[in-house]
């Protein structure tokens, strides 16, 4: 779907994983996902011509499957979600969501996972060299763009506002109050997160300098379990913000109006269907 940062779960797991369908929903751009993601990894390392075909077979190959096997299962999910959220939640109901999306997430990084680890172990020694460098050039990018910490409880506010407004069709004034006290609240995680990828970028090129038999599960661990190279305050912030975004959907949930769960619930379902069609292979 989109990039590995996706995975890390920054608000809550219903909010995520719609941001991600929502990017994915076109067909245009769905069918055409391996091609892009092949020139994303290519920018980060130059390939040969054989790994070139190797990462295009194990794109194609993935994108196959997720379009069989993953976007009806999304869809129902979707459909389930659309009845649910015609009546306020509980913290255990949106638990339970986040679960499952959870164990979607799981599903994907489970079948790419073994074809990853064999293209990251046929890179040679400048290849690895080559592929850290451009990562941890493009984490300090990403960091930077992060902007001015004065501002980003007011940017932060900002985005929860334009989505709740995109799928709820409007704001009401008390959920604005709502929205700005929680996102005053919660903690930047810039510093913590740029330190945690470089974490994981530096096991990454010892994993793939490890004699041959050690290499391969290291390389999978690795990349099945990213957050385990979390640093401990990163996983801290992490963790207290999501009880902290968690508390914010449940008081913005008890003061949707039937109008704007109606909005909601249309959008969801609208969601589902665009995903049945490309399910489909219809454009």
């Amino acid at each position: 779907m989109t990039s590995s940062r996706a995975k890390r779960i920054r608000v809550a797991g219903v909010c995520t994983l719609l941001l991600t369908l929502a990017a994915c929903t076109g067909s245009f751009f769905y069918n055409r996902l391996d091609t892009l993601a092949g020139w994303y990894l290519g920018s980060l390392v130059s390939l040969t011509d054989g790994q070139r075909i190797q990462l295009q077979h194990w794109l194609s190959q993935t994108l196959a499957w997720h379009r069989q096997s993953e976007l009806n299962r999304y869809s129902r999910f979707l459909r389930d979600l659309s009845d649910q959220v015609m009546q306020p939640g509980t913290p255990v109901r949106y638990e339970e969501t986040q679960k499952r999306f959870q164990g979607f997430w799981d599903d994907l990084i489970e079948k790419a996972t073994p074809d990853a680890t064999t293209l990251l172990l046929s890179l040679s020694p400048e290849q690895v060299d080559e592929l850290v460098r451009n990562m941890e050039e493009k984490a300090r990018e990403r960091s930077d763009d992060e902007g001015k910490p004065e501002n980003w409880h007011r940017e932060q506010a900002k985005s929860l506002t334009r989505f709740v407004k995109r799928w709820a069709g409007s704001v009401t004034d008390e959920q604005k109050a709502l929205i700005t006290a929680a996102a005053a609240q919660v903690e930047p995680t810039r510093d913590e997160w740029l330190a945690s990828q470089q974490a994981w970028q530096r096991s990454l090129r010892e994993a793939l300098q490890k004699p041959a038999d050690d290499r391969a599960g290291a390389v999978q661990r690795l990349l099945e379990k990213p957050d385990n190279q979390w640093t401990q305050e990163y996983h801290d912030k992490s963790q207290r913000n999501r009880q902290r975004y968690l508390e914010l959907v449940t008081s913005l949930d008890a003061t949707f109006t039937d109008r704007q769960r109606q909005h909601l619930r249309a959008e969801l379902l609208k969601l589902a269907q665009q995903l049945d069609t490309i399910a489909r292979g219809k454009t």
